[in-house]
């Protein structure tokens, strides 16, 4: 049985053609000029970015739809802009957690 327009319909056990639907537009379709866009922000407390010799304080964390996830700081300007990567800083080696340390509490 096939659900159309019509109603529900006997389908040829061995059909001589293809019953084309949705998903050859829909599903498996990638979108390769849109930029990702952001699912989440988390918060960052008690998170750094490790920037060459110095720790750069996180304010959040941002899970993109593609997957990804990245750290925000606060820019030089005083702003946040989520879409600022801190990855993409000349020295970026990686993130540092900060309150586990006694120094910093």
């Amino acid at each position: 049985m096939l659900n159309t327009t019509n109603g529900p319909q006997n389908v040829d056990p061995n059909p001589h053609r293809h019953i084309a639907t949705t998903r050859i537009y829909d599903e498996d379709m990638a979108y390769e000029d849109e930029e990702p866009e952001i699912l989440a922000v988390l918060p960052a407390t008690g998170w750094a970015a490790a920037v060459g010799e110095e720790l750069v304080a996180l304010v959040a964390f941002v899970a993109l739809d593609d997957g990804r996830m990245h750290g925000v700081a606060v820019g030089e300007n005083g702003r946040i802009a989520l879409t600022e990567d801190v990855e993409k800083l000349p020295a970026f080696s990686g993130y540092v957690q900060t309150n586990n340390d006694k120094e910093n509490q």
